[in-house]
């Protein structure tokens, strides 16, 4: 049973650290490239927004300094239900303005039937999302349209770059994984052409959202469910590290852990939600396959640690879970340009390691308990009496 049981951790630790070191080594590498810009499509940008009263004048100021042709952009800002100021500070915009519009829900729906009903107002092919805390640069949208060129490309997932990076440790951590995440998990996966998934700032070819039926309800991590159910259909999605959206990361423990559960819970729902069919390829299923652990890596690791200290197994093991994500964290930080502040960022990693640890156990545990989701944002706890959505 021992023998057992260190042969599946070495080969479960060996298998997740060789799958990093590929994407590391990938997203060292040139980004493929994108195909050049040329006649602009017309685009649609929907806006999901729930009591975003907080972050609205941020929102609309970023999309009021959006550089596209005028004439081929249309924005549609969806309240969802919103019991604070949110759809009077969107009326007033959008009264301002040729292009945009506002579509207000009388109760909550949530985010995938807010899109869905906003998805049913656009009359272009290409329909960028965009969440109401982001602030989108100038020259977003053009560059995130220009994987649509490829007609087999049906999503396109923004670069969400932390806007207060350096604020604590719980800020640093979480840019930290924010970077590791997309500028070498995302971008090695772009660069070997496996369908990175789409987050909270996307374009998705209109076309292929209706041949999967629209956006997925899911009761947590519809941007992740969105663009798996367009992969498993065949369609190609790609990371664009140059269209970048400014996202502020949350900045205290509790905040950090519901996040963190919230997330982990999601992927372990939405990527073994059903399985890829056979028209995917091999590479794709394996990665899939892969993706459904999630944060559930953090899981073994722990396990490697008892099973150390135990004396079952050597001490190469954990380290060796350790040593590969300590390569990414580099040059993730590298590639985010923070080279001055790397011993900072480097010191919150080792002390709020423990914590995401910790979350990771607990998303695995809740979420084979069935526990029921829960939406949290601490910016709806004024409107709506409660931070639970």
């Amino acid at each position: 049973m021992r023998l057992v049981f260190e042969v599946v951790m070495v080969a479960a630790v060996v298998t997740l650290s060789l799958r990093r070191a590929v994407f590391l080594v990938a997203a060292l590498f040139r980004s493929r490239r994108l195909p050049p810009t040329g006649a602009f499509p017309a685009v649609t940008v929907l806006v999901p927004a729930r009591n975003e009263g907080a972050v609205a004048e941020r929102l609309l100021g970023a999309l009021a300094r959006l550089r596209y042709p005028s004439d081929k952009l249309s924005i549609v800002l969806v309240c969802d239900g919103c019991a604070d100021a949110t759809p009077t500070m969107f009326r007033s915009w959008a009264d301002a303005r040729s292009d945009a519009r506002v579509l207000e829900l009388p109760l909550r729906v949530g985010k995938a039937a807010a899109l869905n009903a906003g998805l049913r107002l656009a009359e272009t092919e290409i329909v960028a999302v965009i969440d109401a805390d982001l602030a989108p640069h100038p020259d977003f949208l053009r560059e995130l349209v220009r994987p649509f060129a490829d007609h087999r490309v049906a999503g396109a997932a923004a670069f969400l770059k932390p806007a207060n990076p350096d604020d604590n440790v719980v800020t640093r951590y979480a840019a930290v994984t924010t970077w590791v995440h997309q500028l070498v998990t995302s971008a090695g996966t772009d660069r070997l052409g496996l369908n990175p998934p789409t987050h909270g700032a996307a374009a998705f070819r209109r076309t292929a959202l209706e041949q999967s039926g629209g956006f997925p309800v899911a009761p947590a991590g519809v941007d992740v469910a969105t663009s798996f159910s367009l992969i498993r259909r065949g369609w190609r999605t790609r990371f664009v590290a140059s269209a970048v959206a400014d996202n502020i990361v949350v900045s205290n423990v509790s905040n950090y852990w519901r996040q963190h559960v919230r997330w982990s819970r999601a992927v372990f729902r939405v990527v073994n939600s059903d399985k890829p069919p056979v028209t995917v390829s091999l590479p794709q299923r394996l990665e899939m396959s892969a993706a459904s652990i999630g944060y559930g890596d953090r899981l073994i690791f722990a396990v490697a640690i008892v099973g150390t200290v135990a004396g079952v197994l050597p001490l190469w093991v954990p380290l060796l879970y350790l040593a590969v994500p300590g390569l990414e964290i580099v040059a993730a930080l590298l590639k985010a340009g923070v080279r001055r502040s790397i011993p900072r960022f480097l010191l919150a990693t080792m002390v709020f390691f423990v914590a995401d640890l910790a979350g990771s156990v607990a998303a695995v545990v809740i979420h084979v308990g069935r526990r029921p989701y829960r939406w949290h944002s601490p910016r709806w706890v004024q409107a709506d009496g409660d931070s639970n959505r």
